[in-house]
């Protein structure tokens, strides 16, 4: 992230952490303030508004998580087999929600919660990110790898729904977010009422 606005930049980042916390009922720009380090005046002097930090701290978070999931499946090579990249993406997205980066999991944790207006807004945004997963998807069913009789678009959706549910449950104990990511990766791929994980 730049940090042209040191001011700005501090706000954005507390605003990510709290509504990750708290969802967005629950975050107060008091608390967003304070983790920012000033007086929640202040706030209005970068953002007209909590809607407008919110839809900020949105966009943020499709952009770093897109981000870092195209790099994870891009550095594989347009050789890798199609479900080993979709795989890549899986295991990317979870470790990423689970490890640390506030603005992804902010994304995943108040979406649905977010008003229509901004969630169109929001959606337009995501579409690009939307696509490239249904190009894994279908790349996989295209080569026979993946069932062609399941509509990817269904694929698409109940695989985002399930990986973003991840932040609001994840507590850290047994497992750690990698192994979960694993794990995650083979129930989506292999389906659980299958044998043992092919070699």
């Amino acid at each position: 992230m730049a940090h042209a606005d040191n001011g700005r930049t501090r706000i954005l980042d507390s605003a990510a952490t709290v509504l990750r916390q708290k969802g967005l009922a629950g975050a107060k720009l008091s608390e967003i303030a304070k983790g920012a380090g000033m007086l929640a005046p202040s706030i209005y002097h970068h953002f007209p508004s909590k809607d407008h930090l919110v839809e900020e701290v949105m966009m943020e978070g499709i952009y770093h998580n897109s981000r870092h999931i195209v790099a994870r499946v891009e550095v594989l090579g347009p050789d890798a087999a199609p479900l080993v990249r979709l795989r890549a993406a899986i295991v990317a997205h979870i470790d990423f929600l689970l490890s640390g980066d506030d603005y992804s999991s902010a994304v995943a944790r108040v979406f649905n919660d977010l008003p229509d207006e901004m969630r169109r807004r929001v959606l337009a945004a995501y579409s690009s990110f939307d696509n490239y997963w249904r190009d894994l998807i279908v790349a996989a069913q295209a080569d026979g790898s993946a069932s062609a009789t399941l509509d990817p678009t269904v694929v698409r959706k109940f695989l985002i729904a399930m990986l973003d549910s991840c932040s609001s449950w994840y507590r850290p104990g047994k497992l750690a977010p990698a192994q979960i990511a694993e794990q995650a990766a083979d129930l989506l791929l292999h389906g659980f009422a299958g044998s043992s994980r092919p070699a």
